[in-house]
């Protein structure tokens, strides 16, 4: 008996009409569907947005990938994760493994893909992209991310000065990703740079609890919210 084939979904940003057709069909048939969730998470962005179209008899399957930087730890549960999801593709058909805005992109699905082609490489995969958070973020803003031979950079913090400094002379416009810790410190790098005049937080966007600024500095101090991005635009002229 051959192995079920697994779907790498990207659920888009938190809003459940930005999920895509194909994405709803796939998620509508899946007899499993497995979610990825830190300890400290109450319930899975990811789960809530796909909720309305999941198959009434569907098994939903928890994934612990715990918020860490130590290598060995996030490892061992990414080779766990792994071999579980094997085990589900032998005894099912159709397997969706969930993922906020695209599975490719900072996301925790390249990590297990990577670990599944390890314990199980004849195992079928099929990925739907998603709509990242930065897309749906421009969205929200009406500002165009770049236009004609403008330069786009998509940089998750912590970032140095250095590599700031350096990022900076090449670039239109910069995406930071991951910016609750050490905001404040890239604040005080934007401020300092060609990209202070045009700055924006989106936290959450696309879910209820959806915030956006175009004053960030203002925010100094504050506690920003783990599913936040910021946008800054090069002065121009």
């Amino acid at each position: 008996m051959g192995m079920g084939t697994l779907y790498g979904i990207g659920v888009g940003p938190g809003d459940s009409g930005l999920l895509t057709v194909k994405g709803r069909e796939i998620l509508g048939r899946s007899q499993v569907i497995c979610v990825p969730k830190s300890k400290t998470e109450r319930e899975s962005v990811a789960l809530s947005v796909v909720k309305p179209y999941l198959a009434e008899d569907a098994v939903v399957e928890e994934l612990l990938f715990p918020m860490s930087r130590d290598e060995a730890v996030l490892e061992a549960h990414w080779q766990e994760a792994a071999q579980a999801v094997a085990k589900l593709l032998e005894q099912y058909d159709s397997v969706a493994f969930l993922t906020i805005g695209d599975p490719l992109l900072y996301s925790t699905f390249g990590y297990l893909l990577k670990f599944l082609q390890q314990v199980a490489p004849q195992a079928p995969v099929e990925v739907v992209p998603g709509i990242s958070s930065f897309n749906a973020a421009a969205s929200l803003l009406r500002i165009p991310l770049v236009e004609q031979n403008e330069r786009l950079a998509v940089v998750p913090l912590p970032v140095t000065e250095q590599e700031f400094l350096g990022l900076s002379q090449y670039v239109d416009t910069v995406v930071f990703l991951k910016v609750s810790a050490g905001f404040d410190e890239l604040l005080d790098l934007l401020e300092a740079s060609e990209f202070a005049d045009e700055v924006y937080l989106v936290s959450r966007c696309g879910t209820g609890d959806e915030f956006w600024t175009n004053d960030p500095f203002a925010m100094r101090g504050q506690k920003i919210d783990y599913l936040s991005l910021l946008i800054a635009k090069r002065r121009k002229g």
